[in-house]
């Protein structure tokens, strides 16, 4: 079965897009999980960013993520500086996810950067999911709290969700409702199902 990259901009809803794949039986790796397990320490991960950001944002043997948010998403030099130092950690675990778990089953990475990080050479299908950007303010601030200019600045130092389309093999509109959302999952389950299935037999 495919692996499939599942990726979006912040608010677009790209993790439970993710979470339906896996409620119908795909096994899900959760890039932002990895990172957070990455930064919770000691490690080499929370020793690289500690030497590069400095020991004030550290909490508990860890890093304070609150403190390394508010210092990399008003500046893109720190935030390549971050990117550059854990990806390579969060590539490494995603490559084992990839080839121990039961190919016979979907694969989903869960991965916010996929595209910008070249991890959509890992995957065999591109999904993006899509929001409009009043729909993402929305659900950042009730997800977290975050403030409109706070969230603006976050979804504009991503690649915008225009030019990520551009690499999709499919494109889930995650403006409506969750049953909107999920028929549309649910189509590309059954097309990749289908497709799978082809080419078993011409095997």
């Amino acid at each position: 079965m495919p692996v499939i990259g599942v990726t979006g901009s912040f608010g677009s809803g790209k993790s439970t897009v993710a979470g339906m794949f896996g409620r119908r039986g795909a096994l899900v790796f959760d890039a932002d999980k990895a990172v957070h397990e990455l930064l919770k320490g000691p490690g080499p991960a929370v020793r690289a960013v500690v030497k590069i950001f400095g020991p004030q944002i550290c909490s508990s043997g860890g890093i304070d993520r609150v403190k390394l948010a508010r210092l990399v998403f008003n500046d893109r030099t720190k935030l390549k500086a971050l990117t550059d130092i854990l990806h390579p950690f969060a590539r490494r675990q995603a490559l084992m996810f990839i080839r121990r778990e039961d190919r016979r089953r979907m694969l989903v990475m869960d991965v916010p950067l996929l595209i910008e990080s070249g991890w959509d050479k890992l995957v065999d299908v591109v999904v993006v999911v899509k929001a409009a950007q009043k729909e993402q303010l929305e659900r950042l601030f009730k997800r977290s709290g975050t403030g409109r200019a706070q969230a603006l600045k976050r979804i504009r130092m991503q690649m915008s969700l225009r030019t990520k389309i551009k690499f999709a093999d499919y494109v889930v509109d995650n403006n409506g409702t969750l049953s909107d959302t999920n028929i549309q999952v649910q189509a590309i389950i059954k097309e990749l199902t289908e497709k799978q299935r082809l080419i078993g037999r011409s095997v």
